[in-house]
């Protein structure tokens, strides 16, 4: 199986000349917003990291970005919740 992977940065077409393909696409982006809407589990982990910052489920994208703003170490912390999570649904997605 060819595996083709489209990286850039916001803005820069990803989305669409994935489209182009007509294949089956991960999208890593809207896997994020679907955990922030969704993943409980994740909203706790970020709850527990973050508590000044993320009050309710589910997660605003406001909240972290205050988060980040606040210190960007926080930016580390999120993604080492988030991209395992990600991670994983990319591995069930191949």
């Amino acid at each position: 199986m060819i595996r083709v992977g489209i990286i850039g940065g916001i803005g820069s077409g990803k989305s669409f000349i994935s489209k182009l393909f007509g294949y089956p696409v991960f999208n890593a982006d809207n896997e994020v917003k679907y955990i922030y809407k969704k993943n409980k589990k994740c909203f706790n982990k970020l709850k527990k990291k973050l508590p000044k910052f993320i009050k309710s489920f589910p997660i605003k994208k406001k909240e972290l970005i205050s988060a980040i703003s606040s210190n960007k170490k926080n930016l580390n912390l999120i993604s080492s919740i988030v991209h395992p999570i990600v991670r994983k649904k990319m591995k069930n997605f191949i």
